[in-house]
């Protein structure tokens, strides 16, 4: 995440060449293709045949440049599992072709196909760093659309991050920097050239804590003190008192990015423990 942008982006089209779309192995869940926009695969993941009352939406991290590592299809599913959720995991389009609009155009049509199956109250988005940001955001995204579907039960959203939009929120990350084992606050500085493609972007696409948080859902907000986007919880706090939306900050003391994905750590399985508690 500290390599200059476009050695950053070489290296990580390597990666995600290996990391193709393709539906798991096993017989311990059942694993569906649901495409969107006629290219963009959507997994959904059941353990039983039987379809599940709740469901999840859930949004992997990787700085909306990385495709996900089978390592996040097995934590969804393990999560559904637990918390008796059907998992709708979307593959959205990358920032390395796409400006960050047309993953919220595809995340909104999923949204809206999962309402088809699912009532709103039985709906939770669950996103872990890019992820975070884009679950956060697609409730935004439905605001500017008039509110066209209805909100879902809650979001956690686990180390959402910004860009930077003051020179404040960057010296905070760049504190941070030092401190934080994955993420580089360079990295941060330079999203919003890889998000944007040239195009005029809504200020809550880069930035979600700078967007109108009418109408949102409860959210959990999960940081890592060590992290660089611990940074914006200042920022989400005050746009959720601003609004007066009903939130939770959960902190990891000395705890690193999206560290509740790492329940061999003590203090992240209890906070694993407690999203899925938050799920059930």
């Amino acid at each position: 995440m500290s390599l200059p942008t476009k050695e950053l982006l070489l290296k990580v089209q390597k990666i995600n060449h290996r990391r193709s779309f393709k539906i798991p192995n096993g017989k311990q869940y059942q694993y569906k293709d649901i495409v969107f926009l006629d290219r963009f695969h959507c997994l959904k993941i059941s353990e039983n045949t039987e379809k599940s009352q709740k469901a999840i939406l859930f949004l992997y991290g990787g700085g909306m440049i990385l495709s996900p590592h089978g390592s996040n299809i097995k934590f969804a599913a393990r999560v559904g599992k637990r918390s008796k959720s059907d998992i709708w995991f979307p593959y959205y389009p990358l920032c390395i072709e796409n400006s960050i609009d047309m993953l919220y155009n595809m995340l909104f049509e999923v949204y809206k196909r999962m309402l088809k199956e699912y009532d709103a109250e039985n709906i939770s988005f669950l996103g872990f760093s890019s992820g975070a940001a884009l679950s956060i955001g697609l409730c935004q995204y439905n605001h500017e659309q008039n509110n066209f579907l209805p909100i879902p039960k809650q979001i956690i959203a686990c180390s959402p991050g910004c860009v930077p939009l003051s020179e404040e929120e960057t010296a905070k990350m760049r504190n941070l920097s030092e401190k934080d084992i994955i993420v580089d606050a360079g990295f941060m500085l330079h999203m919003k050239d890889i998000m944007t493609h040239g195009k005029d972007i809504p200020k809550y696409m880069l930035s979600g804590a700078r967007g109108d948080f009418t109408d949102m859902p409860e959210i959990h907000f999960y940081y890592g003190t060590d992290e660089v986007l611990y940074a914006e919880a200042d920022y989400f706090e005050r746009a959720c008192k601003k609004h007066g939306v009903t939130y939770h900050m959960h902190i990891g003391n000395g705890m690193c990015h999206c560290y509740p994905m790492m329940p061999f750590i003590p203090e992240a399985k209890r906070a694993l423990n407690e999203i899925i508690q938050i799920l059930l």
